[in-house]
């Protein structure tokens, strides 16, 4: 089954059914985003549908560490022969596969915001250059922190903070596990009002390799 490669981590990187338990009755703070170390990876189930293509897919995300992308040193994840850029904030700069650029934003999105503590909330106001389709859109987004939980996926079970944001557009949810500094479960759901059409997004960790 054809599967558009998506890993809006971005990721790094992108991104379930799962058990849930009730927020943990201490949030804690998350002060600084982790990175694994070089050589660390993810495996995860990917579903997509719609606008977002078709199948279910297995693929292994592994961290590169420190890495050169156009003349800066930025943080570098890759997927087969795709990598995604992000800067040491975790906030997505670019996707490329095979050298040429699938998506760039401008200057970042900035889906991450430190410290990461329940009730949280920013913006992220970025320009998407859609290379493929050579589509360049503005974008507007507001993330909440809306609790620290407990989940369970094939992967194993996790405390994580479930991060959102919701417009008329679109709906995305993922779940962030600080000291592994891996997203370890996402959903994202785009509306019929999207410019791209209906499509769905689900992301499960399967397993992962922390690199000693």
């Amino acid at each position: 089954m054809k599967v558009t490669p998506v890993f809006l981590l971005m990721a790094i990187v992108a991104f379930w059914p799962s058990g849930s338990a009730p927020a943990q009755a201490d949030t804690p703070k998350a002060e600084r985003p982790v990175w694994p170390p070089p050589g660390s990876t993810l495996t995860m189930r990917i579903k997509v549908s719609g606008s977002l293509g078709s199948g279910t897919q297995e693929a292994t995300a592994t961290w590169l560490g420190e890495v050169d992308w156009e003349g800066r040193r930025v943080m570098g994840i890759a997927r087969g022969g795709t990598h995604f850029y992000q800067d040491k904030e975790r906030r997505p700069l670019a996707q490329v596969r095979d050298g040429k650029p699938i998506l760039t934003f401008h200057p970042y999105e900035a889906n991450y915001d430190w410290p990461l503590f329940v009730g949280k909330s920013w913006t992220s106001e970025a320009q998407v250059t859609n290379h493929d389709r050579n589509q360049t859109f503005e974008e507007k987004l507001v993330y909440t922190v809306e609790a620290f939980e407990e989940i369970t996926v094939p992967a194993g079970t996790f405390k994580t903070f479930r991060i959102q944001f919701v417009t008329p557009e679109q709906r995305e949810v993922r779940w962030y596990e600080p000291k592994l500094g891996m997203e370890i479960k996402r959903d994202w759901e785009r509306y019929a009002t999207h410019r791209s059409g209906v499509g769905t997004l689900q992301i499960e960790a399967i397993s992962y390799a922390i690199k000693k």
